[in-house]
């Protein structure tokens, strides 16, 4: 999702209209409520002239009124793929689009059908989105599976038959060898003051979580371990809302972030569980949801890469590593502040 911030302005312009139709289920529905004001957010956001240094703002505002900007919704689409140059733009339009589907507090499936007719009139494969669909079915247990495995294979790189086999025995945690583990182990409890490390200490004091890979708890250290350290880094807690938060901040950080930021919204916005945590409903704002998309875009290193090493770096100061990746400030979580929910 990063060409929202670093597009031209015909991509921003293919991106706000892509998300103005899923918002209005393909202008079946009135422009307004909560996925109205994420648009609007967004749109302002990535036309801020301020904030992106243009001699003046990008103006959006005829597709931001109540009444539909085309004549039809073929019109409409092929707008849309007329300002995308190539594949990996209509993709993340179709992401962005995504996004605000996955905004509702409840499983919107008109906006998702609205999201999966976009992709296909703009050639870009919707299985993704098929599956939150299948999601979307309370019924749909297989689904809800394949895309939590999917998700994971794609996270750590490993083979999906692995996971399944793995998923199947209820051992997840065992993907990680001890190696790893005591690694990881040694780095947390040695690091010095001020850095990385000692600030992860810290998270799990006050989020009084164990540390991965320590028995009972139930993910591999390579995902579970990685994404404790995208809290810290990017400072957003461990509230519901501050772990979709830092989906959102890893979905604008790298494209391949959209599946977990798929996963989280439905876990921890949607309520509907897919992993093996608890799930819950939190209420998103629609300014913090953009900035963290802004913030992961503006972010140098894709954090979210399964062979960034994220370990290496524990025994650095936070703020250097911070200033090394390219991460501006904000989130919620100031220094000293606290990290649990």
């Amino acid at each position: 999702m990063s060409t929202m911030t670093f597009g031209t302005h015909e991509v921003r312009r293919a991106h706000v209209a892509t998300m103005r139709l899923v918002a209005t289920a393909l202008e079946s529905r009135p422009f307004d409520g909560p996925e109205s004001e994420l648009v609007r957010m967004f749109a302002g956001l990535i036309g801020c002239a301020g904030c992106h240094g243009f001699d003046e703002s990008l103006d959006f505002s005829d597709l931001l009124g109540v009444a539909s900007p085309w004549a039809t919704i073929e019109e409409a689409i092929a707008e849309i793929g007329s300002l995308l140059a190539n594949q990996a733009e209509r993709i993340e339009a179709v992401n962005a689009g995504q996004l605000v589907a996955m905004f509702a507090e409840e499983p919107d499936r008109e906006a998702l059908e609205a999201a999966r007719e976009i992709a296909r009139g703009l050639g870009c494969d919707d299985t993704l989105i098929e599956m939150v669909l299948a999601v979307a079915d309370e019924s749909a247990a297989t689904a809800k599976a394949d895309l939590f495995r999917r998700f994971l294979s794609e996270r750590i790189d490993v083979e999906a038959e692995t996971i399944r086999q793995h998923m199947d025995r209820h051992d997840l945690a065992s993907i990680t060898r001890p190696p790893t583990i005591e690694r990881y182990h040694r780095l947390i409890a040695e690091a010095p003051p001020g850095s990385l490390g000692a600030e992860m200490r810290r998270f799990y004091d006050d989020a009084s979580f164990d540390i991965p890979g320590a028995p009972g708890v139930p993910l591999p250290v390579e995902f579970l371990g990685s994404h404790d350290v995208h809290h810290v880094l990017a400072a957003y807690d461990t509230s519901a809302q501050g772990e979709a938060y830092t989906a959102v901040f890893n979905a604008g950080n790298s494209s391949a972030g959209i599946g977990w930021l798929t996963v989280v919204l439905l876990q921890w916005h949607q309520g509907i569980k897919l992993g093996v945590f608890p799930e819950g409903h939190s209420h998103l704002d629609p300014a913090m949801v953009a900035d963290a998309v802004l913030r992961g875009s503006q972010t140098s290193t894709d954090v979210y890469d399964a062979h960034w090493d994220w370990m290496a770096l524990l025994s650095e100061p936070l703020d250097e590593v911070r200033a090394s990746l390219g991460i501006p400030a904000g989130g919620q979580v100031v220094a000293g502040g606290h990290w649990g929910p």
